[in-house]
């Protein structure tokens, strides 16, 4: 008998250890479907597709620049401030972990300068690999700069950005965390993990649609 105990609590840690990695991942992956819901009962979106994204994940910009057995899933089209919205779940696999990630591009009414701004590092893992473009630009605010990076190619959108009080305010006040890049017609927005509900992607893509000018030029209808 006294073999049992010591057994039967190393059978459980093994279950453990065996099933822990995959805890993370059906979570995350319900509460995407939780968003998705809310995103077609309450805000009008429906089914998107694989195809319109091709472009987009073709840069090989983050978060599509590291990892394999890369899928898109829960992917909607809806429209915000008027203008058409793309959302869509990111996984990808690397060194045998697994990342997920929350995507929504808006499309422009017309090309604009290449800007990124990041609220978070690709993954919490610091064996990822940081893809760090030229152009990085400190705005002068300590609290926005220490949590922020800008980056900016061409000197029209560098002077725009540089001691921009404007963009380091609207990421301060953005409901979480979260990293966004303007690409010829396209802004594309993803966070780490995913978006915790509706209302949060909603309101990151209100903050940068308000800065970028967007939400004066087209109203909510």
């Amino acid at each position: 008998m006294r073999y049992i105990l010591p057994i039967a609590l190393f059978a459980c840690l093994a279950a453990l250890i065996a099933i822990s990695p995959h805890i993370e991942p059906r979570r995350l992956r319900r509460r995407a479907a939780r968003v998705t819901g809310q995103l077609r009962a309450e805000h009008g979106f429906r089914d998107g597709s694989r195809a319109s994204w091709s472009e987009t994940r073709s840069t090989g910009w983050p978060p599509f620049h590291y990892g394999k057995h890369r899928e898109l899933d829960n992917l909607l089209l809806g429209t915000v401030y008027d203008l058409p919205v793309r959302v869509a779940g990111y996984e990808v696999v690397f060194n045998g972990s697994w990342h997920r990630y929350g995507l929504a591009v808006i499309v422009l009414p017309s090309p604009a300068e290449w800007l990124e701004v990041r609220g978070q590092r690709p993954f919490t893992s610091a064996r990822v690999p940081e893809h760090v473009p030229d152009g990085q630009l400190a705005l002068g605010v300590p609290e926005f700069d220490a949590a922020w990076s800008v980056y900016a190619e061409s000197p029209e959108a560098q002077r725009a950005a540089a001691g921009s009080a404007a963009l380091a305010q609207a990421m301060l006040d953005a409901p979480t965390p979260f990293s966004w890049r303007v690409h010829d017609g396209e802004v594309l927005l993803w966070r780490r993990d995913g978006w915790s509900d509706a209302a949060q992607l909603l309101a990151c893509i209100g903050c940068v649609a308000n800065l970028l000018g967007l939400a004066d030029t087209y109203p909510v209808g």
